[in-house]
């Protein structure tokens, strides 16, 4: 009975093969180094975010000021951006997704108050994109606002109230976007938000991350 052998190429053939290979990858995706123009093109594009909420205090159901705990957030929705030219662009995001919070009133009691949340956002900023390549660091800055309901329950479904606020936000961030096609890029960022809960006694801080997928045209 004859032994099968596994059929060795020689060396130059598989570097030819290793070679068309590379590049076949290389006519599908262009490098991440090559040159890329983005002056007056438009972006739209789907976003996650997660962020974290340091503790802060404002009016509630308890006679004084809670101190409120809101857990960590994931929010998504979209957002559209328009490109001045390879460097500076302007963009809209809008996010929406509910929320879980705690209340402790002054006598370090905790309260159910505020377990069914919704959160909405929007904000308006600026990126300087440092390279006109494919794959670039960026900063990016802007101001927002942030809308807060929550369903203020005491146990007794008679009893449920809504309350509600609308703040002013502003935020500072970085990150790396990647222009994979002329059409499709990936965009992650991150970030700090602060706002200012209405009679809260200090502004309140948000650290934050985000991952954007989108198509850029034309």
């Amino acid at each position: 009975m004859k032994r099968l052998f596994p059929v060795r190429l020689p060396s130059w053939a598989f570097g030819l093969l290793l070679g068309a290979s590379l590049a076949s990858a290389r006519a599908q995706i262009p490098w991440a180094t090559d040159f890329f123009p983005r002056q007056n093109k438009a972006d739209f594009y789907g976003i996650g975010q997660y962020f974290h909420q340091g503790d802060t205090t404002f009016p509630g159901p308890f006679g004084g000021a809670p101190k409120l705990k809101l857990g960590d957030t994931g929010l998504g929705g979209f957002g559209a951006a328009f490109h001045f030219n390879d460097f500076f662009s302007v963009h809209g995001d809008f996010l929406l997704g509910p929320a879980n919070l705690r209340a402790v009133d002054p006598s370090g009691a905790s309260s159910p108050f505020g377990q069914n949340a919704f959160l909405q956002s929007g904000r308006f900023n600026v990126d300087y994109n440092m390279l006109n390549r494919r794959l670039t660091p960026f900063l990016t800055a802007g101001i927002g606002y942030q809308f807060l309901q929550v369903e203020e329950d005491f146990g007794n479904f008679d009893q449920q109230e809504f309350f509600s606020q609308t703040d002013f936000t502003w935020n500072v961030g970085g990150g790396l976007r990647w222009n994979v096609t002329d059409n499709f890029f990936i965009k992650l960022t991150g970030g700090a938000q602060w706002l200012q809960y209405q009679d809260a006694g200090r502004v309140t801080t948000q650290i934050e991350g985000f991952l954007a997928l989108g198509y850029t045209f034309p």
